[in-house]
């Protein structure tokens, strides 16, 4: 990140000495020129998790759309770990939908997917009023990102442990679904979307 961006954005207070953090509740506010080297970082930690061939962000599907916020974490190396985010109306209720967090296997285990939670819900003052009335949407593949998610959740749909179905979040998830990507197809009660 460069020395302007540094200027021009504060950082969130960091628990880890080696790390700086910066947040973008609206990524637009990343400039013109820090956003393609961005975009190939992000890229590459992609490829590194899930060996990737092609990029997930291009300048088609760009994570630096005015819809989207980021959190960046960087050593002194460069980026390491990012998230991105949206927030969202679903049923009435805010709702805050997980775009996609990914760190470097070199920095995983240190807190980094929690911290993240944590800046995320803070960022709709959830942390702050204890309010837990929001929608909390995310997409994975990966059961501990479930199991960790859903940990802080009231009920889950689809929910892996086989407890009963809420008709009412199930609606809702469907609603985020259909917002977040229209006409793809949605598998009813298992929330799997292929191809997206």
């Amino acid at each position: 990140m460069s020395r302007e961006l540094r200027r021009q954005y504060g950082t969130i207070k960091s628990p880890w000495p080696d790390y700086a953090v910066y947040s973008f509740p609206d990524a637009t506010r990343v400039s013109p020129a820090e956003q393609r080297p961005l975009m190939d970082a992000m890229n590459n930690i992609i490829a590194v998790n899930w060996q990737a061939r092609e990029p997930h962000w291009t300048p088609a599907s760009s994570p630096f759309d005015r819809k989207f916020s980021l959190i960046l974490v960087y050593d002194a190396s460069g980026l390491v770990a990012f998230s991105v985010y949206r927030k969202l109306l679903i049923a009435g209720r805010p709702a805050i939908y997980r775009s996609g967090t990914e760190v470097l296997p070199a920095h995983q285990g240190r807190g980094l997917y929690g911290f993240f939670t944590t800046e995320i819900l803070r960022s709709l003052g959830v942390a702050d009023s204890g309010d837990g009335g929001i929608l909390y949407g995310w997409r994975t593949r990966n059961p501990i990102v479930w199991a960790t998610n859903a940990r802080i959740c009231e009920q889950v749909t689809p929910s892996l442990l086989g407890t009963a179905q809420d008709p009412g979040l199930q609606a809702a998830c469907v609603e985020m679904c259909t917002l977040l990507y229209p006409g793809k197809s949605l598998e009813i009660p298992g929330m799997i979307m292929r191809g997206a």
